[in-house]
Parts: structure tokens; C-alpha cells; sequence
């Protein structure tokens, strides 16, 4: 799931997914979804001031519900990456952010 902008740039790339409604916006949106244990993993990478509040609601909703909150594209990306070799049963290394922006250079 995601928001209406998120959503719309996803499908352009051949992603598709569920709209959620922002925060501020209203209900349903993603802390009710997460009170609800319907929420697994958010990436939230908020750009303006009224995202960026909203995040702090989701960051400290996520904290509450025990849900892992990715911030940042370079920190989704690695967490997609480990997903990835995880579902084709590779093994997994565990690395510094730092060692895995290395190897991604070569």
C-alpha cells in the first residue's frame, strides 16, 4: 500500500498497489492499519513539512506496534535486497551500510 503519489509513481514502473490516505489526511491510513496488524514493514521517506510531521506519528506508531520503519531510499533498497536473497533461501551476510554502498559501486 501506499499514498496516492507513491501509488501513481509505482504503477508508472510496474508496481501496483492498495491507496492509503496520509496521515493528516484522515482515516483509514497507516497507523490504523498498523493497529490493526496489517502493516509488516513501512518505508516512509517524507519530503515536505506536513509529510515530515506526519512521519513523526508514524515513527512513533511504528515504534508502538513493533512494525520496522525504513527512513531513507538507500536503507529500503538494502532492506529489499536482504528480502530478496532471503525468499531465494540464500544465505544472508550481515554488513555495515557502509559495506554494502561499497559493493553496490563495483
Amino acid at each position: 500500500m501506499g499514498t496516492q503519489g507513491t501509488v501513481n509513481y509505482l504503477a508508472q514502473h510496474g508496481v501496483f498497489m492498495d491507496v492509503v490516505k496520509k496521515v493528516h489526511d484522515g482515516s483509514p491510513n497507516v497507523i490504523d492499519m498498523m493497529r490493526r496488524d496489517e502493516v509488516d514493514l513501512i518505508i516512509n521517506t517524507p519530503t515536505s513539512k506536513q509529510s515530515r510531521r506526519d512521519g513523526s506519528r508514524i515513527r512513533r506508531a511504528a515504534v508502538d506496534f513493533k512494525v520496522p520503519y525504513i527512513t531513507t531510499m538507500q536503507a529500503a533498497i538494502a532492506a529489499a535486497a536482504a528480502i530478496e536473497t532471503m525468499k531465494k533461501g540464500e544465505e544472508l551476510t550481515i554488513k555495515s551500510i557502509n559495506e554494502y554502498h561499497k559493493e553496490m559501486e563495483k
